[in-house]
């Protein structure tokens, strides 16, 4: 709009006694040196009527322009991306690009101010007709309301639509845990001379896959984490704010078995910055490579794990030994306690203590001789009463 007026609202007067809505605006007065409040009545009680009316105030104020509230789709999405996005990091970027992307083609919303709940509601639905997992379309979901939430907060639609019950229900699993044998089959396998890889070595992947497995650190905390922020003799790893998801400092107690690795690592990498050099922008290249490790290790195609499952791996080990779960939170770097046994606690090992607990007593037909059974223990119980 024009530096001499600011963006118009559709309201209903304060005192409530007429039923029209209401355009308000301000204008800059160049007498008094300030802004002044102007309100006009549209003489209708139909929002949507109101609406048209704002747009044409709208442009009769920018002298004919078209308002950004009219903005296209298309045109949108380029401005989200490179106006706040742009300061997100590259995986970021890059999850709101794709999840947007997507919307152009499936929504069918040429401008900003069509993105209605039906069509959000319709859009989720396509994307579970292609064939997408429900936390699929959830992801695409959450980046859209993160979008038209900011639309409106810059003042390019008066309100970003209701997102109550688009939101599709996941079953929720347990986390999947790499048995020990797995991880050291991928271990073995990066010896083999048979393997290819095509991103990065099998030195590289070697410690990937022992810091993620033993430490639990995301990919965004391994990629962005330097060799100043190692201390092989303190034995501590410190993962700084920028790199981590909750935006906070965590430091990371290590092994001497893992300083020793990192320290061999260390020579190899000579004079690197980063400890897991990583020259893409996102995650995706790592893949082909990490698929390749698992099929040379001998684990079904069917089986493959994701690297995200390392992490849950070292939350449920931990748990497993008797680890509290408010210091497991602190060492995977979890806001909450909640999030820590909602998704990465593991319960079965203890479930499997708790079965082998409760010794099953049978009767004296199916037990052995030494066995004693129920009965003979309720007489024996009552004889020392």
């Amino acid at each position: 709009m024009s530096s001499k007026s600011r963006k118009v609202q559709v309201l209903k007067l304060p005192n409530k006694k007429s039923p029209y809505w209401y355009l308000r605006w301000w204008e800059y007065s160049e007498e008094l040196g300030q802004w002044k409040e102007r309100w006009k009545s549209t003489r209708t009680s139909v929002k949507k009527k109101a609406e048209e009316l704002r747009r044409e105030l709208e442009r009769e104020l920018d002298g004919g322009k078209v308002h950004e509230s009219e903005l296209s789709w298309k045109d949108f999405v380029e401005l989200f991306m490179e106006r706040h996005a742009a300061r997100k990091p590259l995986t970021t970027q890059d999850a709101y690009r794709k999840s947007l992307d997507i919307f152009t083609k499936l929504g069918r919303a040429r401008r900003l101010q069509e993105v209605t709940h039906a069509v959000l509601e319709d859009f989720a639905t396509a994307r579970l007709k292609q064939g997408m997992a429900p936390a699929t379309a959830n992801r695409d979901l959450r980046h859209l309301r993160a979008a038209l939430k900011w639309a409106r907060r810059r003042g390019y639609i008066s309100e970003a639509p209701d997102f109550h019950g688009l939101f599709i229900k996941e079953d929720r699993k347990k986390p999947a845990v790499i048995p020990e044998e797995d991880f050291l089959a991928m271990v073995r396998a990066l010896r083999s001379s048979d393997l290819k890889l095509t991103r990065c070595s099998a030195d590289w992947w070697r410690m990937f896959l022992y810091l993620a497995y033993y430490l639990g650190m995301r990919r965004g905390e391994l990629f962005g984490l330097e060799w100043k922020h190692v201390s092989l003799e303190s034995l501590e790893v410190r993962v700084v704010a920028p790199t981590s998801k909750a935006r906070s400092e965590r430091v990371i107690p290590i092994a001497p078995e893992m300083a020793e690795l990192l320290r061999a690592w260390k020579a190899i990498t000579e004079d690197q910055k980063m400890v897991l050099p990583w020259p893409y922008d996102n995650y995706r290249p790592m893949y082909s490579d990490w698929h390749a490790i698992q099929s040379a290790a001998g684990i079904p195609e069917e089986e493959h794990y994701v690297p995200k499952n390392c992490r849950s791996s070292c939350a449920s080990a931990l748990i497993a030994s008797n680890v509290p779960t408010i210091v497991v939170k602190d060492f995977l770097g979890h806001a909450t306690v909640a999030t820590t046994e909602n998704y990465y606690v593991n319960t079965k090992p203890a479930l499997r203590s708790a079965a082998a607990a409760r010794k099953v007593r049978m009767d004296s037909c199916e037990s052995d001789e030494n066995e004693p059974s129920i009965s003979e223990a309720e007489n024996s119980s009552s004889e020392k009463m």
